[in-house]
């Protein structure tokens, strides 16, 4: 009798520790949920309208978060969504990460922002592009330690619902993570609702940013044989190509020394898969002269501040006392610069490596280039836009060639006016137009660059006599279509290249991507800057 009760009390006490375990599973789970979905409304940003930094504080950090090893990183697309999300209202966005939260260097983990239906303060009726998100989210996986940066390119996930109106919209990305640290997502919305896309309306909405709850960390391991580690880099081939994947990295963190240009923070810019050749703009004319004798560049502002650069061989805005000044940070257009007229809409600039000076081409036959140099032929233009005097097809008027001779390499560096002050419609048609222009006036010989738009983000135009419709998301667009349309109209006949200088200015930390926006409503990159973007084209010129 006395086993018979023992053996009852021992099976009395298993009984009880299960029930606790189970109690316990399931008030974990349902904690997650409520959290998830009853957090108070958060505080937006205090600094000015959609400007704001952005740290970890700044963002609700589940302390339940999990962290798994065992699981290897699947895709998105291998990833269902739960149906629960697709019914959420009223409560804040947040983003969702599938395990595994470690992964080795070089892989990837897919990353989710669920942005639940919530009610629409505007009277007015906005809406996206074809295809397009209707929610505009900046997000970054950023480093803890490094402060690596990598923007989380979100799309709309496969469901149709994603597509509608006022429903609870779903964005995910597959996020390749190259550098051992641990990753934070941060970021927030800029718009709901389609805002971003502002160009039928009169008044360009304010942005009014929303925290987003953060459920989980990344950490990333190194990879015994890691080919993007920071000590393989001296190792890798030089770039050839100006769009390679990269990341900003700190001079001081670096375990080899390098002459490569840096931003104002003391940072450079390493791609991940090859490595950039730190050529001085002597060397680069030198390059030119035996490589690229006549080039035709097409392009706005931001290529008058490039040429600036190379035609002074370097030492436009170097001085340490002027490096901080107005026309080194954002306005250059009024200063008196000597080397060439920049009010003209042809401007053809001679430089001469061995004597390192650059003068304007006087020769009644631009095309012939003299000895000893090489030729720029800069055409201004304000985009594909209607503000151009003369309009833009002008420049390919009868005879074109002949007049300003057959280069080995056309830039067009447009986007940034055609975002600021044209409808996407307008734009396309204009696209196809130039297209057309092209095929009609280069030959096979010639080598075609596209150069991106200049990065746009972190605030919205509050200049009352532009109306400049920037945003980020629009930015993107224009920049995404220009690329598609010429490389499927252009690339059986050209070699066509991408000069990608937005990404080098979208992985800055946000810090920076800040006070770009605030110092420049003009949306110019800083002297430094434009010394990291040439690098890439003279890479890929020269090597």
């Amino acid at each position: 009798m006395p086993e018979i009760l023992q053996n009852w009390s021992s099976r009395k006490l298993w009984i009880i520790v299960l029930g606790v375990v189970v109690l316990v599973a399931v008030w974990r789970f349902l904690s997650f949920n409520v959290v998830v979905q009853c957090l108070p409304k958060l505080p937006t940003y205090s600094v000015m309208p959609g400007i704001g930094e952005y740290p970890s504080s700044d963002n609700i950090l589940l302390e339940d978060a999990a962290f798994s090893t065992e699981l290897k990183p699947k895709l998105c697309s291998e990833v269902p969504v739960p149906e629960s999300y697709l019914t959420l209202a009223n409560s804040p966005a947040f983003i969702d990460i599938s395990q595994p939260f470690t992964i080795t260097t070089g892989s990837s983990v897919c990353v989710r922002v669920v942005v639940p239906v919530a009610p629409s303060n505007s009277s007015v009726s906005y809406s996206p592009f074809p295809g397009t998100p209707w929610d505009s989210v900046l997000l970054d996986m950023v480093g803890n330690s490094t402060g690596v940066s990598i923007p989380v390119a979100l799309q709309p996930s496969n469901h149709a619902q994603n597509y509608i109106r006022d429903k609870t919209h779903i964005y995910e990305a597959d996020v390749v993570l190259r550098d051992a640290d641990t990753y934070i997502p941060t970021g927030y919305i800029e718009y709901r609702n389609g805002m971003w896309n502002n160009e039928d309306h009169i008044e360009i909405p304010p942005m009014a940013p929303e925290q987003l709850v953060v459920n989980s960390l990344v950490t990333v391991e190194d990879n015994a044989l890691n080919d993007f580690s920071l000590s393989n880099y001296p190792n890798l081939p030089l770039c050839t190509e100006p769009n390679a994947d990269g990341r900003w990295v700190a001079k001081d963190m670096l375990p080899f020394n390098t002459t490569l240009a840096a931003d104002n923070y003391g940072r450079v810019w390493l791609p991940y898969t090859c490595q950039l050749q730190p050529y001085t703009y002597k060397e680069f004319a030198q390059c030119l002269q035996q490589k690229h004798s006549l080039i035709h560049w097409f392009g706005d502002s931001n290529t008058r501040r490039a040429l600036k650069k190379i035609t002074t061989f370097g030492q436009w805005c170097s001085e340490p006392n002027r490096i901080n000044s107005i026309q080194c940070i954002c306005h250059d257009s009024a200063e008196n610069f000597g080397v060439y007229n920049s009010k003209s809409s042809v401007i053809p600039i001679d430089i001469n490596s061995a004597m390192a000076v650059s003068a304007p081409a006087l020769d009644a036959n631009l095309g012939t280039v003299p000895a000893n140099n090489s030729r720029i032929i800069m055409f201004r233009w304000g985009g594909l836009t209607p503000r151009n005097n003369p309009p833009w097809p002008n420049t390919f008027a009868a005879n074109f060639t002949r007049r300003m001779g057959s280069p080995s390499v056309a830039i067009f560096g447009l986007i940034n006016w055609d975002t600021a002050f044209t409808a996407r419609i307008y734009f396309i048609q204009q696209v196809e137009l130039l297209a057309g222009h092209i095929l009609q006036s280069y030959s096979s010989n010639t080598k075609i660059i596209i150069r991106t738009g200049q990065y746009y983000c972190c605030t919205y135009d509050q200049i009352p006599n532009f109306k400049r419709m920037y945003t980020r998301l629009r930015n993107q667009y224009f920049n995404q279509y220009l690329i598609d349309i010429l490389q499927k109209k252009l690339g059986a006949a050209y070699s066509i290249s991408v000069w990608d200088v937005s990404q080098i200015a979208e992985r800055r930390p946000y810090a920076a991507r800040k006070e770009m926006a605030l110092a420049c409503p003009s949306n110019h990159v800083r002297a430094e800057l434009v010394d990291v973007e040439n690098s890439l084209l003279i890479n890929h010129l020269c090597n």
